[in-house]
């Protein structure tokens, strides 16, 4: 095969006038569901129709408080996937014991916080048709307007001033009107689903509107969602304990049913939605590192081993490049990438190397999350008044803030101020230090932990697949005219429209997939 052959390359620049397989099969299944559930309503009105006037009384009743019952049951749900996504952010309770001694040698005792109990009700057939027409409407949308091109395509121009005037607009209406309370809990649920929201605006409108100087920036955010998914996965199976092949094919098919749905309906290659192929990759390490040799997860020593064997691993992989090049080839069918540049492997091979220490940063933070949260506890402890105390917790909470700001002043102007190939050598070592050290400004205070911008939390949940398939065309630097006229009024109204269609879109995902 010649890596350089462009026969699949296709820039999307032009409409399609043809109907793949692929296109076929997911609409034919799409007006299956609609025809079902049309005759279901359709059945249930006739029914009502054959009742007498005595049973109707009868019947409103019975739809009453079946309504209540479902409802009842879809809060359960939707609160039972909350605390799922809150015990990923749950950790081990180490227990140091002063008196348990063998031999000498002091041990260390680990207990693990049990997981609450979830009871988990499945959809309803009709709800499961309800979702699955809900997808299928989404996914018309994106054959229309990427494959179909049935809105014309615009250059996309730079503007800083106005690039920067719509982010401070739209944070200001963010922080001023959405913010609402929450835990006070280091890295809270709703305080990841924030940091997830606002940077995938940022990605958004990194494409919408060409801002090649924010570059290095989107390189963070990216590492970023890379070092959540290395903390929230460690996180859950250490407290969990669940390897099963259940949860692992539950997670695959989480993380890539809808992009493999996308890449069907618009004919793309699954390597252009590379975040989700860089999620799947990062999750079955962290899965494999934990799932191997569990029984050392314990021990912290045993554990140190087994971090020095994922370094070991990851180094050869991605610090390497020829075995960068070839250890992911027998996977070319998944992971190659036809641009008419570069042979199909190396934009998986580029994506992947340039986070490629991302994860194991997650993965090391959340096995030491305990003493981070126990550091936080004693600077804003008050029962010891003692002056000597109080000056020590100002002095401790006092070192943190400013070497984190500091970090972040030293970081930018030696990394971050460099021409974008220049930057991308030192990206793998360097995106953890501002990481690192926006958690720390952002957990720093309980003020800051006890609330959060509700808006970023649910607005734009499927936007980073949105954006390739539905508002810009990555190959020729084009936006849809459509989108782009509508796309200030489309932000802020995001804000009023967040909760309603944030929920509905998490809920095709949770309850019918």
């Amino acid at each position: 095969m010649n890596l350089t052959d462009n026969k699949m390359y296709d820039d999307h620049t032009r409409p399609h006038y043809d109907v793949t397989s692929g296109q076929l099969t997911i609409f034919a299944a799409w007006g299956i569901a609609f025809a079902v559930w049309l005759f279901r309503k359709q059945e249930f009105s006739f029914s009502i129709g054959l009742l007498t006037k005595n049973e109707i009384p009868n019947l409103n009743k019975k739809v009453q408080n079946s309504f209540e019952e479902n409802k009842v049951s879809e809060n359960s749900r939707m609160t039972s996937v909350e605390n799922v996504a809150d015990g990923t952010k749950s950790h081990q309770v180490e227990i140091d014991s002063d008196h348990n001694h063998d031999n000498g040698q002091s041990k260390r005792e680990t207990k693990q916080r049990a997981p609450p109990t979830l009871h988990p009700t499945s959809p309803t057939f009709d709800q499961f048709l309800k979702y699955l027409i809900m997808f299928g409407i989404v996914m018309m949308y994106f054959f229309l307007c990427d494959y179909k091109k049935v809105f014309p395509l615009m250059e996309r121009k730079y503007d800083k001033d106005t690039f920067l005037f719509l982010i401070f607009l739209l944070f200001l209406v963010a922080c001023g009107f959405t913010i609402k309370p929450t835990t006070d809990k280091i890295l809270n649920r709703e305080q990841t689903e924030e940091w997830k929201g606002w940077m995938q605006v940022m990605f958004v409108w990194y494409h919408v509107f060409a801002a090649i100087s924010w570059y290095n920036w989107i390189r963070v955010y990216i590492a970023a969602y890379v070092w959540l998914t290395g903390f929230g996965n460690f996180s859950f199976f250490w407290v969990r304990i669940d390897y099963s092949l259940w949860r692992v094919l539950k997670m695959l098919f989480r993380l890539n049913f809808p992009v493999i749905c996308i890449c069907a309906v618009v004919n793309n290659e699954y390597m252009l939605y590379y975040i989700c192929a860089m999620h799947t990759y990062w999750f079955l390490s962290v899965y494999l590192f934990m799932a191997i040799l569990k029984s050392w997860n314990t021990e912290r020593t045993k554990m140190a081993v087994k971090f020095a064997v994922y370094v070991i691993i990851n180094f050869v992989i991605f610090e390497i490049p020829v075995v960068t090049m070839n250890i992911f080839r027998p996977l070319w069918f998944i992971l190659q990438f036809h641009d008419g540049k570069f042979e199909p492997m190396h934009e998986w091979a580029f994506r992947a190397g340039l986070d490629h220490w991302a994860c194991l940063a997650g993965m090391l933070c959340a096995y030491n999350y305990p003493h981070f949260e126990a550091l936080i506890k004693y600077m804003e402890s008050t029962g010891d008044h003692s002056r000597r105390s109080q000056i020590i917790r100002i002095l401790l909470k006092l070192l943190l803030v400013t070497s984190a700001i500091l970090a972040l002043v030293v970081w930018y102007v030696t990394f971050m101020v460099k021409e974008k190939y220049d930057y991308n050598k030192t990206h793998p070592y360097s995106s953890i230090i501002p990481i690192l050290a926006f958690i720390v400004l952002r957990n720093s205070f309980p003020i800051l932990r006890q609330y959060y911008v509700h808006m970023f939390g649910t607005v734009l949940y499927v936007k980073l697949m949105k954006r390739g398939s539905v508002m810009t065309d990555l190959e020729d630097g084009g936006i849809m005219r459509a989108h782009a006229q509508r796309l200030v009024l489309q932000t802020t109204r995001a804000a009023r429209v967040s909760c309603y269609n944030g929920t509905d879109l998490k809920r095709v995902g949770v309850d019918c997939f």
